[in-house]
């Protein structure tokens, strides 16, 4: 019942996606129309340029909508970015997430897509008690980590008719992935390839099948402690991680 949630909520979020059209963007960025400062309050967002992006509502990114951010973007307190639509997504600065707040980026098949959108940070992606992180297929240049949050630890219907829960899958990090104190339905990390370290630590999450590590390719060390339930297979049938540093803690199950 938990996969079943969670696939319903990435499917609703590109179904919504797929609502939203907007004129076919695939210029580059010296040639999209540009914006400065700008804060999407709900809605659609638009092909463009943008000095930087804050995130104040339910804003989508058009599915043929290019979006550059030439700064920052910051994803406020319970504000929610639906870029799982086939737009396109680059931001030149780092991610921001507050606290309540969510994103939702980058489309692939195994987010129910039929395209693969390579949306792209720059930066780093740094989230202080989200409500939920779900990215496919995203290449991030610097670091991913994620503090405390995650809705609670329950998987009741919050997100696009599904539980909360937070997902990296098929993507490329190249520092860092810390996740740490998070409380929420579901937690998965699958088919990553991560320069850095990975730790998964002191999380609690209500789905039993949660917590499923697989198939990752690490450079560095991979440490899990005090995360409930731990590491494991799932039903994912996925592989063992590939890990060129060491492996501790809960972790050691996982590979």
């Amino acid at each position: 019942m938990g996969r079943t949630l969670r696939r319903m909520a990435v499917l609703m979020a590109a179904m919504l996606g797929a609502l939203v059209l907007t004129s076919a963007a695939s210029a580059s960025s010296s040639a999209l129309p540009r914006h400065g400062a700008t804060t999407c309050k709900g809605g659609t967002i638009h092909s463009g340029s943008y000095a930087s992006l804050k995130i104040a509502g339910l804003c989508t990114i058009g599915n043929h909508a290019d979006v550059v951010v030439r700064n920052d973007l910051t994803v406020g307190h319970h504000g929610i970015l639906n870029a799982i639509t086939h737009g396109h997504l680059v931001v030149r600065g780092d991610m921001y997430v507050r606290s309540g707040g969510g994103g939702g980026v980058g489309c692939t098949p195994s987010a129910g897509c039929n395209v693969t959108t390579n949306d792209r940070i720059r930066g780093s992606v740094i989230a202080a008690a989200p409500a939920f992180m779900i990215f496919h297929g995203d290449r991030v240049d610097g670091r991913v980590r994620i503090k405390g949050g995650g809705g609670g630890v329950q998987c009741g219907s919050q997100l696009f008719g599904g539980p909360y829960f937070t997902t990296f899958e098929d993507g490329w990090v190249g520092g860092n992935i810390t996740v740490r104190l998070m409380k929420s339905c579901w937690f998965g990390l699958f088919r990553n390839h991560v320069g850095g370290n990975v730790s998964v630590n002191n999380n609690t999450f209500a789905d039993p099948d949660a917590d499923e590590i697989q198939t990752n390719v690490i450079a560095g060390n991979l440490s899990c402690f005090g995360n409930s339930p731990p590491p494991q297979r799932g039903d994912s049938q996925g592989n063992d991680n590939v890990v060129a540093g060491t492996v501790s803690g809960q972790c050691r199950r996982v590979v």
